[in-house]
């Protein structure tokens, strides 16, 4: 009953995804392919399917980006991107073979999402279903991420802060002439995920537009990578285009350099890349992963899906 992902049905994935996980995580079934085999830490050794007839499940293994994509977690962690399942007890099959995969390779940890290119960042606070699961499997929770959302088509940026881009500095979108300039900048002042993120992004799409540049005497100082729905490869939050509808958009990850910090340059920053998705024509917007509530509720966004970390020593 239990297989690989080869020659799997990721519709039948998608429709069991979306019977285990509330309406605000669904996700098609493009969306599981595209980050599952089209991942290139994809696990396909350790992901499983369990097919039994009306009992089905599966559990998504990715391999940490360390070091193959990026400096960053330890390379002796896995991730349990996800798992849907119709009963416990195939849950527990599902993660009793995941587990018994890693460990005979010398896997130290099993984090449940936070990989590259993932689905969650952790937990869902709200989902008793998975989370009384994994506490039995001896999983432990820290931390308090969130993802926030608003209608971005009645944005209005706060009095004076683009009144801030004036005089050398600007923002404005990467084209394939400063591209180069953002790869460097982002090396210096972001090496590792957001980097390799956000070129691979720039790559996949084959367009740089949609991230913005914040540009001070000609000098590349900040960054804000965006998404909308003309977009054909969803990351970060756009993972959850399917809740957000149709004119979907998101922002995530922005950034400054150390140098030009405390100047309110970064609020700019943010001001005019949600200005950007607004004239693009984007409506509901997600920014995903993160802890500043309040700073980006200062710019209408409100919390709508809540998330604990949570890892296993195996």
């Amino acid at each position: 009953m239990l297989r690989g992902f080869d020659g799997a049905d990721f519709k039948q994935l998608a429709e069991q995804w979306c019977r285990f996980y509330p309406a605000k995580w669904a996700v098609d079934a493009d969306q599981i392919r595209f980050n599952t085999e089209g991942s290139s830490v994809f696990d396909w050794g350790a992901s499983q399917i369990y097919d039994g007839g009306k009992d089905f499940g599966f559990a998504i293994v990715k391999k940490s980006a360390n070091p193959s994509l990026f400096k960053g977690p330890d390379p002796d962690q896995s991730h349990l991107s996800a798992i849907a399942f119709t009963d416990p007890q195939v849950g527990l099959d599902l993660l009793a073979s995941v587990k018994r995969i890693l460990k005979s390779r010398g896997c130290i940890k099993l984090v449940y999402g936070q990989d590259s290119q993932h689905f969650f960042p952790g937990v869902p606070v709200d989902l008793p279903v998975l989370r009384d699961f994994l506490t039995v499997e001896g999983f432990t929770f820290s931390g308090d991420y969130f993802d926030l959302e608003r209608d971005i088509s009645t944005y209005e940026p706060k009095a004076g802060t683009l009144e801030k881009l004036t005089g050398g500095v600007s923002v404005v979108p990467i084209t394939s002439e400063t591209a180069d300039a953002l790869d460097a900048f982002l090396k210096r002042e972001f090496p590792g995920r957001w980097n390799h993120d956000v070129m691979a992004k720039i790559k996949l799409e084959g367009r740089s537009e949609f991230v913005y540049g914040l540009f001070v005497d000609g000098s590349i100082e900040g960054f804000a990578f965006t998404q909308d729905y003309t977009h054909k490869y969803p990351v970060c939050g756009g993972v959850w285009n399917v809740p957000m509808g149709e004119k979907w958009g998101a922002l995530g990850p922005i950034g400054i350099s150390a140098a030009i910090r405390g100047k309110g340059l970064g609020d700019a920053l943010l001001a005019a890349a949600l200005d950007g998705l607004k004239k693009r024509g984007a409506h509901n917007m997600i920014i995903d992963w993160t802890t500043l509530d309040r700073y980006y509720g200062g710019h209408g966004f409100q919390i709508n899906r809540r998330y604990n970390a949570a890892e296993l020593v195996l």
